[in-house]
Parts: structure tokens; C-alpha cells; sequence
């Protein structure tokens, strides 16, 4: 069994990128469990709170991370790059520095925008940032139009040509 752990980029109620993680387990390989951790309580990251004791929201993200066999990230793109949210998230999972659970991490980079860029520049500048923390990106998926390549009421992928690009990167965990 593959375990991969998801986080979304976007604290947004109705976020895109959170409802392409949703869409994710039907779209992955047999044997994969996929389990969103929501960072909306995350507190920015602070070293004097990253001590012998971390918020407990901190612990069990960390904790998430070390269990998995992979990471899943998917963010909007502001302006061209991450989210403030999923470089909080980075910060956190990379300390103690270059020894937190990320660090050498398997992972998948995903971004949406309604827009017609398609996140591309969020997904090289996450890609970027996750391989110079010595991990190993085996997944790039990106989509323009969002809205129009998933169900407005269910969490269900319905542009193929996208769907594949997340079925590749499923699969190359």
C-alpha cells in the first residue's frame, strides 16, 4: 500500500486546488491511500515556537509526513508563485532545518487557476523549492480554466487530458 499525504495551497472555503485533492483518490492506482491534512490552523512558522515542544498542530503534520511515502501539494498561483499558506507548510515540514520530514520527500506538485496561465509558475517555483530541499518531484499537473475541468458539485475531474496528468503523477509514487 502506497500512503501519500495532501495539503492544499489554498485556506479558501471552496478552493479549487482542495477539490482536485478530493477528486484524487478515485483517479489513483489501486493499493493508494490519499489523506488531505487541512493547514488552516497552521500558525506561520516561528523558531521560537518550533522548540523541544511544537504546537500540536505542528507535531502531528510533521508526524503526517514521516508516515508517508509521499507528499501531494496543490496551490493557486499568487502573484507567480506559492501561496504564503504552502510555504508556511514547507517551513514547518523542512526544520529542524534540512532534517524535518520533508526533506528528501517524494512528491507531486499540482496547480489550478480559472485563469489562463494554469498555475504553471506556482507548480516550478513549489517544484523548485521541494528539489532544492533534496526531495524528488515524480509529478507536475497543471490546469487553466479550472472551472471549467472539475464538477461544479462534486469533487470529480472532468477535463481527461487533465485527469491523466494526475493519474501519472499518482502513479509515479
Amino acid at each position: 500500500m502506497t500512503t501519500l499525504i495532501a495539503f492544499s495551497g489554498s485556506l479558501r472555503a471552496d478552493s479549487f486546488n482542495t477539490r482536485i485533492l478530493k477528486a484524487l483518490p478515485a483517479l489513483a492506482p489501486e493499493g493508494t491511500n490519499i489523506a488531505l491534512f487541512d493547514i488552516a490552523e497552521l500558525p506561520m512558522y516561528n523558531q521560537d515556537l518550533d522548540a523541544d515542544t511544537v504546537p500540536p498542530i505542528v507535531e502531528a503534520l510533521r508526524a503526517a509526513i514521516a508516515e508517508a511515502d509521499g507528499v501531494i501539494i496543490a496551490g493557486p498561483e499568487y502573484s507567480g508563485s506559492y501561496s504564503g499558506a504552502t510555504k508556511n507548510l514547507i517551513d514547518w515540514a523542512s526544520r529542524p532545518f534540512m532534517k524535518g520530514p520533508i526533506i528528501g520527500k517524494r512528491s507531486m506538485v499540482i496547480g489550478a487557476t480559472p485563469g489562463p496561465g494554469g498555475g504553471a509558475r506556482v507548480v516550478e517555483a513549489t517544484s523548485a523549492l521541494l528539489t532544492a530541499l533534496g526531495g524528488t518531484v515524480v509529478g507536475r499537473a497543471n490546469a487553466a480554466a479550472i472551472h471549467e475541468k472539475i464538477s461544479a458539485d462534486a469533487h470529480v475531474i472532468t477535463d481527461e487530458e487533465f485527469a491523466q496528468q494526475l493519474r501519472d503523477g499518482l502513479a509515479a509514487f
